[in-house]
């Protein structure tokens, strides 16, 4: 018996028959780029977030990116990311050339996220020699970060933060869901994740309406009013047709996440008494964690494969 690991023609039976009107709607309007689809999506998923803005664009590494341009840092910069983190949240730094920047890896905790005691420790002693700093928490596997520890340092350090919250769509930490917290975060939407298009999207959240502006027109070549550009963009605008497929999903969302935390609650009950076998932990600081992958920690891992 074949176990796939992300079942995706599933979730295309339940939204097929909601999905197909507004894809015929879409080839009649044909507005496939800038569309009418696009702005509802945006709506519905600041909504679901509880912010006030969201913007579609092209995937979740340019969704880091703009994120990034879009907050106008000072060089010298710091940028400080979990080490365990995909290599796309440090590759979206590499792309701002202009940016005299460090990026710093602090390890992670028992949950996977990002330590806030060396955090801490690291701020104290480095963040002086930077005019301009970001804290990029990433909320990995689903599992949110300590979003009051991370927020109360950015604070006393006067660093910005930058959620990446690519991972944990529909996570909630302190009665929020993640993408509320930073002065700005970035979703991915990649086919395999609990939010997932039929190609490369990403979604950027704020509750600044200055960023929010700002990331409008840098998704769309700096451009906010056509042949009018106020910053030095890129081409990184989401396609209508994916804004269709992820707003008929966002629908199904938190019921797939539900489903995904029975499944890793059977796991865990089957598991626990495995010595050899170091199952997900849950912080006590959260409220949801939504499984996007469930992480297990063994020895000779390779072997165990």
């Amino acid at each position: 018996m074949e176990i796939k690991f992300n079942d995706l023609f599933k979730q295309w039976e339940i939204i097929e028959k909601d999905v197909n009107p507004r894809l015929e709607e879409l080839f009649k309007r044909s507005d496939f780029i800038n569309g009418k689809a696009i702005s509802e999506f945006e709506k519905n998923f600041a909504k679901y977030c509880g912010t006030k803005f969201a913007v579609g664009v092209s995937n979740g590494t340019d969704a880091l990116k703009i994120s990034l341009a879009a907050l106008e840092l000072e060089s010298p910069c710091g940028i400080i990311i979990p080490a365990n983190t995909f290599i796309a949240t440090a590759l979206a730094i590499t792309y701002l050339s202009d940016l005299n920047y460090e990026i710093v890896l602090i390890d992670c905790d028992e949950y996977y996220q990002i330590d806030g005691d060396l955090l801490e420790s690291y701020l104290k002693n480095n963040r002086k020699k930077w005019k301009s700093c970001v804290i990029i928490p990433v909320h990995l596997f689903g599992h949110p970060t300590d979003m009051k520890r991370v927020l109360e340092l950015a604070k006393t350090f006067e660093c910005l933060v930058l959620e990446d919250s690519s991972q944990a769509h529909g996570a909630i930490v302190l009665n929020k869901k993640v993408g509320y917290f930073g002065d700005i975060s970035a979703f991915s939407l990649y086919p395999g994740k609990n939010l997932g298009a039929a190609g490369d999207a990403g979604v950027i959240t704020t509750n600044s309406e200055e960023l929010y502006d700002r990331v409008k027109s840098l998704r769309n070549y700096g451009s906010s009013k056509k042949y009018y550009y106020d910053f030095k963009g890129w081409n990184n605008r989401m396609d209508t047709i994916q804004a269709i497929i992820v707003d008929e999903k966002l629908k199904h969302l938190d019921r797939w996440n539900d489903m995904r935390i029975e499944i890793a609650n059977k796991y865990n009950n089957l598991l626990k008494n495995e010595k050899n076998i170091i199952t997900p932990k849950m912080a006590p600081y959260i409220n949801k964690q939504i499984y996007h992958i469930y992480a297990v920690r063994v020895k000779n891992r390779d072997k165990f494969q």
